[in-house]
């Protein structure tokens, strides 16, 4: 079936977001330091950031009473399809509970979290009765990697949780990111870790956010923080090896489609297995999940955030201030 693309012009659609405190930071509590920045844009992408650039009549809770569901209203289209794949939809969205949404009649909305497929009507939202083709249940960042690549194996003596690495150029990685506790040495000057919206499964699928301090000492023995160099390294190879250093590091089947300019498709054909774990802001929030990757290097005794998404290639940003935190991926001594 054929699904029109949504545009800045042609549609209606605006989404807000309420943001949910990651888990409370006795040690930094809500601050004024300015969000990280990029030399593509100003403030880390999040649903919020849609918002006045579409134009939009009303924004109208997603609750119960607007979430409706048929099973003879309605069908996908004019075909005897059976089943739906998020291809199908408009959009996919994660995180539709925190999301007030107005859209055009007949848009229809995939939510990667519940699986369902709704159709805007009105100021409402029905539910297309109609099963997934193939189950899109998110994973957890140990069962997204490719399974074409050699992937060899190290283990954690601390915590027993062992984690697939991966060879890219000169160097070993992990292809997961790091999900180590290291609460019992923290001391709440800007060394601890956390999970996105505080929620413990988010650290089984992401891996935890680390903040700067914690990031430099939290690798297993004989693994570190990468340097620049060796992020210069990863998207080099891939660059060169896999023809480009954006779908070749992103894990398949995890990113969220942006609504503004194009998505590059995610092969993982370098194995690095990236996921949009977000971040943690100093204030407590999170955001980014499902849009981006921030992981923590070291540049001349500074800290940078390393940032990927579906749309621009991996890249440096500014220096970062440590009460943000960021997944830790580890290189091999």
């Amino acid at each position: 079936m054929d699904f029109k693309k949504l545009s800045a012009t042609s549609a209606t659609l605006a989404l807000g977001l309420t943001f949910v405190a990651c888990d409370s930071d006795s040690s930094s509590g809500p601050q004024s330091d300015p969000a990280p920045t990029s030399s593509q844009e100003n403030t880390p992408a999040s649903s919020s950031d849609v918002t006045g650039a579409l134009s939009s009549s009303s924004v109208n809770p997603l609750s119960s009473n607007t979430l409706k569901s048929s099973s003879s209203e309605m069908s996908v289209s004019s075909s005897s399809a059976e089943c739906f794949t998020k291809g199908m939809a408009n959009i996919t969205m994660r995180n539709m509970e925190r999301t007030s949404i107005s859209c055009p009649n007949s848009y229809t909305i995939y939510d990667y979290d519940l699986q369902i497929l709704y159709k805007c009507e009105g100021t409402a939202l029905i539910e297309i009765d109609m099963p997934p083709c193939e189950s899109d249940e998110p994973e957890s960042s140990a069962s997204v990697t490719a399974p074409a690549v050699d992937y060899g194996t190290l283990a954690d003596s601390r915590d027993g949780k062992s984690y697939k690495t991966v060879k890219i150029g000169n160097l070993t990685w992990m292809a997961e990111n790091l999900n180590f506790d290291n609460s019992a040495t923290a001391t709440g000057s800007i060394d601890s870790s956390f999970c996105y919206d505080g929620i413990p499964a988010n650290c089984t699928k992401y891996g935890r956010l680390y903040q700067e301090y914690a990031a430099t000492a939290v690798c297993p023995e004989g693994w570190r923080l990468p340097t620049a160099d060796d992020w210069r390294d990863l998207t080099t190879t891939a660059k060169s090896e896999f023809g480009d250093n954006n779908g070749s590091l992103r894990a398949v089947g995890q990113w969220e489609d942006t609504i503004f300019g194009d998505n590059i498709t995610a092969t993982n054909a370098s194995g690095f297995s990236a996921i949009p774990a977000g971040y943690r802001a100093k204030t407590g929030e999170c955001d980014g999940e499902g849009k981006k990757a921030y992981f923590w290097g070291e540049d001349n005794m500074n800290h940078y955030a390393w940032i990927l998404s579906n749309q621009y290639d991996m890249e440096k940003e500014s220096m970062q201030r440590g009460y943000y935190a960021y997944a830790v991926r580890c290189v091999k001594d």
